[in-house]
């Protein structure tokens, strides 16, 4: 297996770019011209197993001891997307880091032992500024499982990028984010427990005119998945349907991708 944090420490983005790797579930890694690096949602420890019974089937393409970043975002609470075993660690290797997340991540950044001057409180409909990246929120529509859980833009400067965050099919929702002409759209599809179906994550980035498309939040869990509505393939069909011009980037956990503002290459 490569060396993720190795390439992530030594692969430089131009500026206004944006480099990305997937690290399965809903989680990634983000890299900005001046070497910033933003971790979002990173699933790396078998804490939901422990917690709820639902054993993890793809393999972490980095270990938790080897995680170095500027920042760590958590778009919700759900252990999933704040991995409860692996934050400690991080926060320990990372004494610089900042935390940014819902609401309701505080009180586990806390319950963490995340100084409360490393952490920011992140509500929807702002901005923040995350180093050189800025990130614009809006409500994510998880329903009673995360009424805070939000879904997340980040733009780079001459790139902007689009992360659904766990969410239902709701565009009142979305449309901020949407408005704001993201180039690549990262969307949950995985149809379960309230959130987007493959085929309704191919309407999203239909309706987002973005030029590539990251699906993610899939074949992590067997709870996870509905059969013929939450797989790439039938998110690939529905936007070979809906958007066919859309470069939809179907990933193994670790890949990453380089996007510039008129080409999108491999990492």
């Amino acid at each position: 297996m490569k060396n993720l944090a190795q390439e992530i420490a030594t692969t430089k983005v131009p500026e206004g770019s944006a480099a990305i790797w997937w690290l399965a579930q809903a989680g990634f890694v983000f890299k900005s011209a001046s070497g910033n690096v933003v971790y979002l949602d990173p699933y790396l420890s078998d804490v939901v197993d422990k917690i709820a019974g639902f054993k993890r089937l793809s393999v972490a393409p980095i270990d938790m001891e080897d995680v170095k970043t500027d920042w760590m975002v958590n778009s919700h609470e759900h252990p999933d997307h704040l991995d409860t075993d692996a934050l400690p660690i991080i926060a320990k290797n990372n004494p610089n880091c900042r935390y940014a997340g819902s609401s309701a991540c505080i009180p586990e950044y806390d319950k963490l032992g995340i100084p409360a001057d490393r952490q920011i409180t992140m509500e929807a409909g702002q901005t923040y500024k995350l180093g050189d990246i800025t990130v614009l929120t809006t409500k994510a529509d998880h329903g009673e499982l995360s009424p805070s859980a939000l879904a997340l833009l980040l733009d780079f400067g001459k790139v902007k990028v689009m992360f659904t965050g766990d969410t239902s099919m709701n565009m009142d929702y979305m449309k901020p984010l949407i408005d704001q002409k993201p180039d690549v759209i990262l969307p949950c599809i995985n149809g379960s427990f309230g959130n987007l179906n493959a085929e309704e994550a191919a309407q999203i980035t239909a309706d987002a005119g973005a030029r590539a498309a990251i699906p993610c939040h899939f074949w992590m869990f067997k709870e996870h998945h509905v059969v013929e509505k939450g797989d790439p393939h039938t998110f690939f069909e529905s936007c070979e349907k809906l958007c066919p011009n859309v470069d939809i980037q179907l990933l193994t956990p670790g890949d990453g991708i380089l996007v510039g503002p008129d080409s999108i290459t491999k990492v």
